[in-house]
Order: C-alpha cells, then structure tokens, then sequence
C-alpha cells in the first residue's frame, strides 16, 4: 500500500471493505424432514458472497474489517508506524494487516531485519484483534515471528466499543514490542557468533524432530517416512548451507543461519494443507500454525547451542 493513513483506507485497498453479519445455525431434524436451529449457535458470514466464516455464540458480535485496526490509526498518525501490506486468509475467516515501524535491526554486517507488526483479527469466534511481534529479515523475506522470554507471539485486544480509543495502550503496548527488537537484535548476534559444525547440525534437526532417530524397523510404511524425513533433511540442509543470506561473512556456519535455514524452509518450501489456496494454506501455517510453531522450536534449540 502506499500512503494509507487510516486503517479503512488500509483495508479498502486491499479489497477488504466487505462486511460481516450473524444468522442462525440450523441441522436436520431428526426424524426429518426439515430443519431446526441450533441453540446458542450462530454462523458469521460476508455481505458480498455468502460466504459461511466460522460458528459462533449469541453474544458474539462480529468486529467490521473497516474497523478491527481502527486503535492503530493514532500511531500511524503520528509517523510512528505505517500501514503496509493487507489481506485476508482462507474465505476470510482472517483479516490481516502488517505495519511497519522504523528503524531495523543489524545482526551481522548488512545482514538487517525489519520491524515489522502483524494486526490480525478472525470472523470465525478463534481470537480477538492480535498484534504480533514479526521481524522480517530482508536478505530472504523470512517472517521471524517468534516469542521471546514470556512465550508469547502475540498481545491481544479485546472487541470493544472503546477500542479506538485506547491509544495510550497501545503506545505502551509499542514500548513494550521496541523492548523485543531489542532483545531479539542481541539474541540474533549470539546466535551469528555459534558455529555450527557436522555433528551439531545433526543434532540440531533431531532435536526439532526434522531427522529422526534412526530406527531398526524395515517396514514399507518405516522406509517411506525415511525417505521423506531424508528429502526434508537433504532441503533444510542446502539451505543452511547455500540459503539466501546464510553464505554471507559472519553468518556462514553459525546459529543464525542455521534457525534461518528452517525458516527460509517453512516460508517457501514446506507443504501445508488446508485453506482455500496452497498460498493461503501456507500463509496461515507460517505465521499462525504448525510452521509457525517449527520456527518456534527452532530458535528456541539454536539459543540453547548460544548458551
């Protein structure tokens, strides 16, 4: 996006200013025919297509896109943040809208991330506004989100009428995410300065269960695990070595590349099921599930080879 000042302009221009509404749940009658609605059950679904969202409870009250990241709007306002990408995951069900706030954290060299927050929000009843802490190394586009110290990606906001109001949480709130560049620029040098040799690489892809611990079974359905499990360690592999930013000097061999060689694997090669696209399955795998939570465990096992 270039020059959104408000998050309605944000989300207008990514194609998002579609509404969301609630209407009974019904099932079959049992015995049939017809149908009967389901008590304490709704379905949240769009104004344009029909499209169902998700299942959802009484009180539930759907949050409009134009409004879900309208909190933020004081922040970008006063030059300290700004919109800059938008979309939606799945047929909806998430919102999303990255924010990108200045200045960048150098690891080694020109080897740079950018401070970047994910503002998310569900029409399916799974979660309230989120802002998550996503650094996004600019050598490869990987999407660095991981938790740091307190085990949390992400801070929520709860759906409220207020909610555009609290604008002095939400600068605290970025006081707090600064502190975490901070903490995260200082674990990622530790890390650039931890060579990784032979043996220790081989260790650390089976401690996050990426090579499995050899096995003596000979069945057909062990032998096809192997195989895959030795596609994906023979991947992840070439990419620590050869990755995009991993050849660099000071980056080469160590921690960093290593954490970066399962990132780079997770953004752009590992398969991911579900979704309505393979680009949303994998979109929302990275940055919210299994993928998201493999980088997890990677950096978490390369800070313990830093210690």
């Amino acid at each position: 996006m270039e020059k959104a000042a408000t998050a309605a302009e944000a989300i207008a221009a990514a194609g998002l200013s579609w509404e969301v509404f609630k209407e009974p749940l019904f099932m079959a009658a049992r015995p049939g025919p017809g149908y009967v609605a389901v008590d304490g059950a709704q379905v949240t679904r769009r104004q344009d297509n029909g499209e169902a969202l998700g299942v959802v409870g009484d009180v539930y009250r759907p949050l409009q896109n134009k409004e879900a990241f309208s909190f933020f709007d004081a922040v970008v306002g006063a030059k300290e943040a700004i919109y800059h990408t938008a979309g939606a995951l799945g047929a909806g069900e998430r919102v999303w809208v990255l924010a990108k706030l200045p200045g960048e954290v150098r690891v080694v060299g020109d080897d740079i991330a950018e401070k970047f927050l994910l503002l998310t929000n569900t029409h399916d009843g799974t979660s309230a506004v989120s802002i998550m802490f996503t650094p996004i190394r600019v050598v490869c586009q990987n999407t660095l989100n991981i938790a740091l110290g307190d085990n949390t990606r992400k801070q929520s906001i709860r759906h409220t009428a207020s909610m555009g109001l609290r604008v002095a949480d939400v600068r605290d709130g970025l006081g707090i995410i600064n502190e975490r560049f901070r903490l995260f620029e200082e674990a990622a040098r530790a890390l650039a300065g931890v060579q990784v040799n032979g043996a220790s690489w081989k260790d650390y892809l089976i401690k996050l269960g990426i090579m499995p611990v050899e096995s003596t079974s000979a069945t057909l359905g062990a032998a096809r695990v192997s195989t895959r499990a030795l596609n994906i360690c023979e991947e992840v592999s070439a990419i620590f070595e050869h990755g995009r930013g991993n050849t660099a000097e000071g980056v080469r061999g160590s921690a960093w590349a290593a954490f970066n060689a399962v990132a780079e694997y997770v953004d752009y090669k590992r398969t991911a099921r579900g979704g309505v696209s393979p680009a949303s399955a994998r979109a929302a795998s990275l940055l919210f599930g299994s993928g998201a939570d493999l980088k997890q465990k990677a950096w978490d096992v390369a800070l313990s080879l830093a210690k």
